[in-house]
């Protein structure tokens, strides 16, 4: 089970990680000013840039080739294989019979669901 999680960890950090890349070269694609203008680069990276903030959006703009989406999808797998990994260590417990482990591991897991629940009421 330890290199089921080692796998796990590891595929979720190099797919996350390639996706991030092929959003920032579609980007960059689509907008090759940003690399020759300072000004357009820094409308990229200003904090009220026009970003995907909700999975639907980044789905939308997933299907529609957008790369700043892309990049978002990156992102949002790179935040999910830590809990999948909790989820898979509760697997791994079960299958030990391990209640007192299964129990504070899916306590956890619990936890982590409901700050994304609190953080996507909030944002």
């Amino acid at each position: 089970m330890d290199l089921a999680i080692s796998v796990l960890l590891r595929v979720g950090v190099v797919l996350s990680v390639a996706i991030i890349a092929t959003g920032l070269i579609i980007t960059f694609v689509h907008h090759p000013d940003y690399i020759s203008s300072p000004g357009s680069l820094g409308q990229l990276t200003a904090s009220g840039g026009q970003y995907p903030n909700h999975l639907l959006g980044v789905i939308d703009g997933v299907r529609s080739g957008s790369g700043q989406a892309i990049v978002m999808a990156g992102l949002l797998l790179l935040i999910a294989t830590p809990i999948a990994r909790v989820a898979l260590s509760i697997i791994a417990f079960i299958i030990e019979r391990d209640r007192l482990y299964t129990a504070i591991t899916a306590a956890v897991l619990v936890i982590l669901l409901i700050g994304f629940v609190v953080g996507l009421e909030g944002g």
